[in-house]
């Protein structure tokens, strides 16, 4: 399927709603994201507002309230009339370059279930929409197992101890963002913070969100391995009714009494989107904590899973492995067994795929065009058009950073900061 065939898929989704095709969402009409120092976002790849600041969870916050508040009620707006706001920039990037969109994918995902036709309906028709979120992604917690080299201390307990090491190659706003996660949530005294600390307000309301939702979408940090996940799974009134999705890094599949493959049996699916950014080494190297073997034994369990639905690997772009992504796909697919898809990495900037030489990013779009064409010659492949059209995605990324190249700017920072990890690892 290119790039063009799924556009006009998701249009034709959206046929018979009276809203501008290039820009409507249903996210903001189903869902909330959050994170686990208590920011509030439109999805987890969304961006502050232009000139301002995403909200927060904190003493006076009240979900039902922000549901339909005029923030909320503006971005509807603007998405149902053709506006590009700046908290969805990374689609709006992504779309301009011709390559599948988290917007396009949720499409996809979302506009034939009842409850998305209802709560968009529902705004079209009367400007609000009842406190009914079908869809809640919850980053409850940084605590992690791994320490990837573009995470920081906001997502991962395992950086907090390294963060004064390399906070030197980030800009002003962002040391200074972080710092304040750490000042406010006593980060220099322990590593771990969670949302559930933040007002207990929200989490009343977050419970009485459980009675309605269809889907729960569970990040982190590393969900599997945080004790208030559980106690999450364990508030949910008709988990047979319940969709769980999980962006994991899928090695640990017992935490304390919990065995989550037991647990699991109880919901109606189980998404897995596990993250993989290289085959074996090279994905340790970029996700520390990795192993390829544990994680080639783990999926085999989860597919044993009578309710499993999908199993995904997602690759996030960057310096780090453009030119290994045919090899990687082909990993993932072949080797583990599972489908495969991209993310861009475009923060921060000296770990972007356009650090690299012009050469070697045509490099990585040779070793991406190898494997598309060893597929054109395979048959039972599974879901072959949609596999080839990720990597061609891919390929117009590569194309797109030798178009918009920072290796004069970029690439020293970038050197300097692998150096710095290495050093920290040894």
């Amino acid at each position: 399927m290119s790039y063009k065939d799924f556009q006009n898929k998701t249009n034709d989704l959206l046929a018979d709603l009276p809203v501008d095709k290039e820009t409507f969402c249903p996210l903001p009409f189903t869902h909330v994201s959050t994170m686990p120092h208590g920011e509030i976002k439109l999805c987890c790849r969304g961006q502050k507002p232009s000139g301002g600041k995403n909200p927060f969870i904190q003493k006076g916050f009240d979900l039902k309230e922000y549901w339909n508040s005029d923030y909320m009620n503006e971005v509807r707006d603007s998405l149902i009339n053709g506006v590009k706001i700046n908290q969805c920039k990374n689609c709006w990037k992504m779309e301009d370059n011709e390559i599948v969109s988290l917007r396009h994918n949720r499409i996809t995902d979302l506009m034939h279930l009842k409850s998305t036709q209802r709560n968009i309906r529902q705004y079209l028709d009367e400007g609000k929409i009842d406190f009914r979120i079908p869809i809640i992604e919850l980053k409850l917690s940084n605590v992690c197992n791994f320490k990837c080299r573009m995470c920081w201390p906001k997502d991962s307990s395992k950086w907090v101890t390294d963060w004064d090491a390399v906070k030197r190659f980030y800009d002003d706003d962002n040391r200074e963002y972080i710092q304040d996660i750490i000042d406010d949530n006593g980060l220099t005294k322990r590593r771990v913070m969670n949302l559930f600390e933040q007002d207990e307000n929200f989490v009343g309301h977050l419970v009485e969100v459980m009675q309605h939702v269809n889907e729960i979408e569970f990040a982190g940090g590393e969900p599997l391995m945080d004790p208030i996940h559980y106690r999450v799974l364990d508030s949910i009134p008709n988990p047979e009714n319940v969709t769980l999705k999980y962006s994991t890094n899928l090695s640990i599949m017992k935490m304390g009494k919990h065995n989550v493959l037991d647990l699991w049996k109880k919901f109606k699916s189980i998404k897995l989107t596990i993250s993989i950014d290289g085959h074996k080494h090279l994905n340790a190297k970029i996700r520390r904590g990795a192993d390829w073997d544990l994680l080639k034994s783990n999926i085999a369990l989860c597919k044993e899973l009578p309710n499993i639905d999908v199993i995904k690997g997602t690759t996030c772009i960057s310096a780090m492995n453009a030119m290994e992504l045919g090899d990687t796909a082909k990993a993932i697919v072949e080797e583990l067994g599972i489908h495969w898809h991209t993310s861009r990495l475009q923060w921060p900037d000296f770990l972007h795929a356009n650090v690299l030489t012009e050469s070697q990013l045509n490099h990585g779009i040779i070793n991406i065009e190898r494997y598309a064409n060893e597929l054109a010659f395979r048959q039972n492949v599974k879901r072959k058009k949609m596999l080839l059209t990720h990597l061609n995605g891919a390929a117009n990324w590569l194309q797109e950073c030798i178009k918009n190249n920072n290796h004069e700017n970029g690439y020293q920072r970038y050197q300097d900061f692998m150096n710095t990890i290495d050093n920290l690892e040894d």
